[in-house]
C-alpha cells in the first residue's frame, strides 16, 4: 500500500476531516506530528515545539482511524 500525504475521512455528522503529513495531534500534554498515513493507520512521531500551533485531539482522530503508530526518532 502506498503512503498518502493526506486523506479525507467522512465524519458521522457528514462533515469531512482531513489529516495530512505534518499535522499535529494532541493527547493531553503530549503532541505528535503525522509522519505517514497508510489506509486507516496513522504513523506519528513525538513533537516538541508546540506553542500555539493548531492541532487535532487524539480522541477525534481515533474515531476515524483504526490505529495510530508512534515512530521512534
Amino acid at each position: 500500500m502506498k503512503p498518502h500525504s493526506g486523506i479525507w475521512v467522512r465524519l458521522k455528522s457528514g462533515a469531512k476531516m482531513q489529516l495530512n503529513k505534518n499535522d499535529l495531534i494532541k493527547d493531553g500534554e503530549k503532541t505528535f506530528i503525522v509522519f505517514c498515513i497508510m489506509g486507516s493507520v496513522v504513523y506519528v512521531k513525538p513533537f516538541v515545539d508546540v506553542k500555539d500551533t493548531p492541532s487535532c485531539e487524539l480522541e477525534e482522530v481515533l474515531k476515524h482511524y483504526r490505529k495510530i503508530e508512534i515512530m521512534k526518532k
